[in-house]
């Protein structure tokens, strides 16, 4: 401290404290990026995770594959995720952050048709062909006890059913129902009726008639197999416990993924449980159903059974005010529109697990503002108002948007979007995000602060749905009169009337015809604050209900399909404009229209408009009814539900980013980390994938940026099951060491930024203790971060020290190697520069080489010295930036100097380099160059090198030599 800045006025002594023992902040620690599925997860953006129960937090825990049960509802567990793997075996050595992109598909936008992302069945029915073109079969269910039997020349009524449930089945298959015909006259049987109406028998039963061919692609070889089910989830004959779940059971041909004996031709998608117990089906219920070919609007390509585009993301809202005018003339549908929330890229996780409350509803109670208070909370789907679970919840946000709680400053409201020509991402936004799982979409008026101030979230449009069809009748008949093979529902379709319509009773039988009601499960609300029995009826929330029924309290299992995307490229707001065969929305819900009665409120649509609500909205809140619950919908994962690994490497065989979404998929997210001032990273993998063209498109990426390294798979070292079935389990190992060798060489890559590693190893799954086969660059990202805790970058991963995986190196428990590679094989690999894993019977597994993929000889072909340098690089790249911008003298670079040289004096104390010399003076920065405002130093370096081969002497003498001579 200058001695100007003390104040002498009298004699005396002067003090003054100068604290220099603060630490100053160091350069954050630098990881590597893995590219991977995830059971969830922010998809296609780099995110970055501190520790291992940050990563499950974010993107869920290992899954080791054959994961089996309900596949269409619960997910496609069927191959392990490596990436999750790598994130665990990586971050349980605690040395840096990972930042992880989960996979979600997305297609080229010049894609062909074989490019498009997402999936279909082989083709959309037509009504005059089924059988051959396959599709997606509605069952509708009707109570028996509305039927009204008419003559075979009058027709019957059956009333008003629902859609019960959705097959999927591709070219080949046919589902329909047996049994006994709702004609009037008794005993009237018929064996596969589709469209035609059947009786369920003595046990309440419906009798399904799958006709499919032993080969999914082929319509020849039918074979017939009758399932007798019904609609109890706790029966044995539960509909979901009797038909085939797993979609991949239909992908052909026969034998790709699974046993040629497995494969249906069909797999059963949606069913609708809850909307059934509201129409009083049980177990002792008598039903009248049928099973139609369904469409949407006529389109032939259109509809459930086609859903080919790229991922989507789930929406919630749009959230509603309240009404602030005359109860009279309320009409929620014209309620101001105040905001939606968006999934952060969740695909269709959001509406498959989770729902959103807006509670603590407050009207301003300051004169400072008019401006009320909420809260956003994020709950499980699977929760109940009677025991909540909390996601994440937002506490006092305000429309206000000065305000720093309003809502999208509270929540943030940034997203990004892959720009094709730049091959990079856009991010667009005010504010920062908070949550992890959602952004907010202001209504453009309220953004600006041009809506009423005392508006508050009171309501939400519902979800879109088909439209239903009332009143439909027709024979079984085509448009010129002569009788159909099948008759064809479609959903909303003005142009096409009549007996393409129908509802037949016998098929191909004219003059029996019936009339009926086609109802399409809408989100059910709560009716009653008393459902489910709440100690304290102000706790329900009204609005989007997930239970069983209104009065259970435990949650439908398949609520999750309401929120599903009715079809690929669906409007982004259908609550605007006019879809045919679609409601833009299932209905509009607003606290509005609740009504006070002797067992609290209750929701009744159109109670305020007839002046039978509970009154004004401040007359709700103040009775202390002040949170509703809404729907998310509309997501899509944009991936091939048909194969358990929807980026798995054979079906890229000669692909491109316009032939193969997955290609597309994977190259959008290398291309995504390829700028260095975008993501900070130092090691680059995607485990498993093992396509040439994009592994080399790793190495390039990493080349460029010169400061990172990829670690990359070989091919057919091991073929999982998830690539193809073998029913030898030999025949998993596709290539042998002197092959891998010879195929590498092919490729002619030359670049110390890779490296790669022979042959695959087995783990044991914590969570599930299965045992998985994994590729060598799992274990190899969980070797470098304990080498790098126990040592440091620049020491060689490799060895019994620091390469031990029997010894827990990994990260992760390795137990095993797919092929034990012998001494010779260990030279042929090391001579092509692939790394081998060892096993020896007394030391376990070993990392046993540590070369990276450099032809030419130099420092640089060893994996610990390219480490080395580009740690130098990135340290002194950050340190150097601290001198940015200032005067280009001689005391600038002495500055310099004075940070480099300490920094590069412990390299060396750390045994990474053995001598380093730094040159800046008038010799490197000339004064050419200071014109040029350029700083020029250089630093040389002797990199230390690794012990890799020992030579011992052992020289046996006779008894009487010398050991000195």
């Amino acid at each position: 401290m200058s001695v100007k800045k003390f104040k002498f006025v009298s004699p005396g002594v002067f003090i003054n404290e100068i604290d220099n023992s603060f630490v100053p902040k160091s350069a954050e620690a630098i990881g590597p990026v893995v590219i991977g599925r995830s059971t969830r997860g922010i998809a296609m953006e780099p995110t970055k995770v501190q520790s291992y129960s940050d990563f499950v937090e974010k993107f869920g825990d290992t899954v080791p594959g054959n994961g089996g049960g309900d596949i269409y509802r619960d997910g496609n567990l069927q191959s392990p995720m490596y990436g999750t793997y790598s994130a665990k075996a990586f971050l349980k050595a605690n040395v840096a952050p990972l930042t992880y992109i989960r996979l979600l598909g997305r297609e080229h936008t010049q894609a062909d048709t074989d490019g498009q992302a997402g999936w279909k069945c082989l083709k959309t029915p037509s009504k005059v062909d089924v059988w051959h073109n396959g599709g997606a079969y509605g069952l509708f269910v009707w109570l028996s006890s509305s039927l009204t039997v008419g003559e075979a020349d009058g027709g019957s009524a059956i009333g008003t059913g629902s859609l019960a449930a959705v097959f999927y089945a591709n070219s080949g298959s046919l589902i329909t129902l047996s049994g006994n015909v709702i004609d009037g006259t008794a005993g009237t049987d018929i064996t596969g009726g589709l469209a035609t109406a059947i009786n369920s028998d003595s046990s309440n039963r419906l009798l399904a008639e799958i006709n499919y061919a032993t080969g999914p692609a082929a319509s020849t070889n039918a074979t017939t197999k009758q399932i007798l089910f019904n609609f109890d989830d706790t029966s044995d004959d539960y509909i979901r416990n009797k038909f085939n779940t797993n979609p991949q059971l239909t992908a052909g041909p026969a034998g790709t993924f699974y046993p040629s004996s497995s494969y249906t031709g069909y797999w059963l998608g949606e069913t609708f449980d809850q909307e059934l117990r509201m129409m009083g089906v049980s177990a002792n219920t008598s039903l009248i159903g049928a099973i139609y070919p369904i469409a949407l609007s006529g389109a032939a390509t259109t509809g459930l059974a086609t859903m080919k585009q790229s991922f989507r993301n789930d929406t919630a809202g749009w959230f509603i005010g309240q009404d602030l005018g005359r109860a009279i003339d309320f009409n929620p549908q014209l309620s101001q529109k105040l905001f939606r929330l968006r999934g952060r890229n969740q695909g269709a996780w959001l509406h498959e697990n989770c729902k959103v409350s807006i509670e603590k509803i407050r009207q301003s109670n300051s004169s400072a503002t008019e401006y009320g208070t909420f809260s956003v909370v994020i709950r499980n789907l699977f929760d109940t108002d009677n025991n909540i679970e909390v996601m994440e919840r937002f506490d006092n946000c305000t429309l206000d948007p000065a305000s720093p709680n309003f809502i999208a400053r509270k929540i943030g409201d940034m997203y990004h979007t892959w720009d094709t020509t730049s091959r990079r991402l856009k991010r667009y936004g005010e504010y920062a995000n908070s949550s992890q799982l959602i952004y907010v979409e202001m209504n453009a008026d309220v953004e600006v602060g041009a809506t009423d101030a005392t508006l508050l979230p009171f309501g939400y449009f519902a979800p879109p749905k088909f439209s239903d069809l009332e009143q439909v009748t027709g024979l079984m008949t085509d448009t010129a009169g002569n009788p159909m093979s099948a008759s064809f529902l479609y959903m909303g379709d003005g142009a096409i009337t009549g007996s393409n319509k129908g509802f037949s009773m016998i098929a191909g039988v004219e003059g029996l015809f019936a009339t009926a009601s086609f109802n399409f499960p809408p989100h059910r609300m709560r009716v009653s604050a008393s459902d489910g029995g709440l100690s304290d009826l102000t706790n329900a929330y009204f609005g989007f209900s997930t239970t069983r029924t209104s009065t259970s309290t435990r949650s439908d299992k398949n609520v999750g399909f309401l929120g599903r995307l009715l079809y690929q490229d669906f409007p982004d707001d259908p609550t605007n404009g006019t879809i045919e065969g679609v409601d833009g929305f299932g209905a509009v819900f607003s606290m509005n229209d609740l009504s006070s009665s002797t067992n609290g409120y209750s929701y009744v649509s159109g109670s305020r408009a007839n002046q039978t609500s509970a009154g004004s909205y401040t007359t709700i809140l103040n009775a202390g009814y002040d949170q509703f619950t809404a729907p998310f919908w509309g997501g899509f994962d944009g991936l091939n539900i048909e194969v358990p690994d929807p980026f798995y490497n054979n079906g890229m065989t000669s692909a491109t980013e316009t032939t193969s979404y997955a290609y597309n998929t994977l190259k959008e997210a290398i291309d995504t980390v390829a700028d260095p001032e975008f993501v900070n990273m130092n090691l680059l993998t995607t485990p498993g994938l093992t396509n040439t063209a994009l592994t080399q498109h790793m190495i390039n990426i990493s080349q460029e940026r010169a400061d990172t390294m990829a670690l990359i798979d070989l091919p057919n070292v091991y073929i999982p099951a998830h690539e193809q079935y073998e029913s030898n389990k030999s025949d998993r190992i596709g290539t042998t060491p002197r092959n891998a060798a010879i195929a590498l060489r092919n490729r002619a890559i030359d670049s110390s930024y890779g490296a790669t590693f022979y042959p695959w190893v087995q783990t044991v799954d914590a969570t599930t203790s299965q045992t998985v086969w994994i590729p060598p660059s799992v274990a190899m990202l969980g070797v470098l971060a304990s080498s790098q805790a126990k040592s440091d970058v620049w020491f060689a991963p490799a060895g019994f020290n620091r390469g031990g995986l029997t010894d827990g190196a990994a990260g992760i428990p390795i137990t095993n190697v797919t092929e034990r590679v012998i001494s010779k094989d260990r030279d042929i690999l090391y001579e092509a520069r692939i790394n081998p894993i060892a096993s020896f019977p007394s030391t376990g597994i070993v990392v046993f080489g540590q070369k990276t993929l450099q032809e030419r000889q130099s420092a640089l072909d060893r994996i610990n010295v390219r480490r080395l340098v580009i740690y130098l690089k990135k340290q002194i790249s950050i340190l150097a930036s601290q001198v940015l911008f200032e005067q280009n003298v001689q005391a600038t670079w002495n500055r310099f100097k004075s940070m480099i040289e300490p920094f590069l004096a412990n390299v060396k104390v750390q045994f990474g380099i053995t001598d380093y010399k730094l040159i800046l003076d008038e010799s490197t920065t000339t004064p050419d160059l200071i014109d040029q405002n350029i700083m020029y130093a250089k630093i040389m370096i002797k990199p230390a090198r690794a012990i890799e081969y020992i030579a011992i002497d052992f020289v046996v003498t006779s008894t009487g030599a010398s050991f000195d001579d």
